[in-house]
């Protein structure tokens, strides 16, 4: 496992990254439909138990709340948290709470599919994940950014402007 997770992280995410990076070494491209399914599903039932500790479900709420399941997991910045944009990181040198560094950025995308799921689950819509830089493509930190699906590039580059001026 990785030597960044968290004390109290949840081990058995660790253990399907590592199979899930094992499983895409071995078959390649072909794995990577599988890989990705089975960490939606994981998502869409993980989503089902965070709805249950929740009292609103709306793009917000939700990032709120995966947002701090994350932290808990590993190293996580929140860069910011809007109605129609998720964004977070981790901070620069940290190893990658899955053990995926240079692995590629395909399989990072299947796996972070897990927070697609969540997000279906709770808001009861899909989301667009946007991995801007991971540490499995070879950066030195993980950027992602997640936006409501059907979200106009106006509202989502008004989104990106405003965690610009953030900064």
């Amino acid at each position: 496992m990785t030597k960044t997770a968290k004390k109290e992280a949840n081990f058995t995410y660790q253990a399907l990254a590592l199979m899930s990076r094992l499983f895409y070494e071995k078959f390649g491209e072909e794995a990577l439909p599988i890989i990705r399914d089975v960490w939606y599903r994981m998502g869409l039932a993980s989503g089902e138990l965070f709805k249950k500790k929740m009292t609103d479900f709306d793009f917000k709420s939700a990032a709120g709340y995966i947002n701090e399941r994350n932290k808990q997991i590993g190293e996580m910045e929140t860069c910011l948290i809007s109605e129609d944009l998720y964004h977070i990181a981790t901070p620069c040198g940290f190893c990658c709470d899955v053990g995926l560094e240079n692995a590629g950025h395909a399989i990072c995308e299947a796996v972070m599919s897990i927070n697609k799921g969540q997000f279906k689950s709770i808001c009861g819509f899909d989301v667009e994940m946007n991995i801007v830089q991971s540490k499995a493509a070879g950066f030195d930190r993980c950027e992602i950014m997640y936006y409501p699906i059907g979200l106009s590039n106006e509202k989502k580059e008004s989104a990106q402007t405003r965690r610009r001026e953030e900064k």
